[in-house]
């Protein structure tokens, strides 16, 4: 009788933690994973070629929802509009001309904000 008791106890304790692991787990899996339904990444590349230095400015999105209403603000008055960005896609822009190349901030809906400062990096082999 006692050890039956016992053995619905340990049971009923099991299937207490299972049922709070998949509730608590289930939102932490998703930021483990990188599941964000809106999110960008932003890289800011200055090439120093010889005679030229050349600025790229790299935008993916990363969430698993597209986004929308993407602005860009390359510095010193200069933006400009993309529009949208599906799932995964990324598209590389060029600065204006005579741009400082500081940094670059990328606008979108959904309270997207990211701010970049660029990197030099020597893209030729």
């Amino acid at each position: 009788m006692i050890l039956k008791i016992y053995n619905i106890m340990i049971v009923f304790g099991i299937l207490i933690v299972v049922v709070i692991g998949g509730i608590m787990g289930f939102p932490m899996a998703k930021m483990f994973v990188g599941l964000q339904e809106y999110d960008l990444h932003v890289e800011a590349i200055i090439d120093n070629q010889k005679n030229s230095t050349i600025g790229q400015v790299l935008i993916q999105n990363t969430g698993s929802k597209p986004l929308t209403d993407i602005k860009i603000d390359f510095g010193e008055g200069k933006k400009m509009e993309l529009g949208t960005l599906d799932v995964r896609n990324r598209i590389i822009l060029t600065p204006p001309n005579d741009n400082k190349m500081e940094s670059v901030t990328v606008f979108a809906d959904h309270h997207i904000s990211v701010n970049k400062e660029y990197r030099e990096e020597n893209l030729q082999h």
